[in-house]
């Protein structure tokens, strides 16, 4: 009877033993599973952290790429305007205000002097150099002029006695800076995106 008791005594304590090491080994399966579920999540969401910072950054590149294509097509357009205007006589330069222009024509290949506008007071939008290339036509004079306005690059085309008039104009690009200097046939144009140089053939150089 001591024996039997004994028996079953020891059947009950390994049967606790083996019941509590079947439950520690499923709470340590539910474990691993959401550790590895939380993992994967924390990784999907790096990724994808990673994808969307990786998308703004080529945006960012993109625009700026457009931007410097843009300022260097401008230069571009600059120059073309100089050279289908090369004729004697064509290139000359002006300090704009709203009350009117000082225009001064270069000759040959001699040095053409930018006025400076001293205003003596605060300058308004107009208040600037401009380069302007002079075309004789049997109708009259007409103007390409090149100038700055608000900020911007503006082209406008008129009769030489017309008043500047940016509403009228044609914007080039946006630009903090517009000088241009010329002697020697050889006219420069300073902008944010750099120097053009055209070397005119009605100067005796080679555009």
């Amino acid at each position: 009877m001591t024996k039997k008791l004994r028996g079953a005594t020891r059947l009950a304590s390994s049967s606790k033993t083996y019941g509590a090491g079947g439950v520690r080994r499923q709470r340590e399966h539910d474990f691993g599973r959401v550790f590895t579920g939380l993992l994967f999540a924390l990784f999907v969401a790096t990724l994808l952290m990673a994808i969307l910072a990786g998308t703004d950054v080529y945006r960012g590149l993109n625009r700026e790429g457009d931007a410097a294509d843009n300022q260097r097509l401008s230069l571009t357009l600059l120059a073309n305007d100089v050279r289908a205007n090369d004729q004697i006589d064509a290139v000359a330069c002006a300090w704009v205000t709203e009350d009117g222009a000082e225009l001064t024509i270069a000759e040959g290949r001699e040095a053409l002097v930018v006025p400076t506008g001293d205003t003596g007071g605060a300058r308004n939008l107009l208040d600037g150099p401009a380069l302007v290339l002079r075309e004789t036509l049997s109708s009259g004079v007409y103007e390409t002029r090149l100038y700055r306005y608000d900020g911007v690059i503006m082209e406008e085309y008129a009769l030489a006695d017309a008043p500047y008039d940016p509403a009228k104009a044609t914007a080039i690009v946006r630009s903090s800076v517009f000088d241009f200097s010329y002697g020697g046939g050889l006219l420069t144009i300073t902008t944010d995106a750099g120097q053009v140089s055209v070397a005119l053939r009605a100067a005796g150089g080679d555009a």
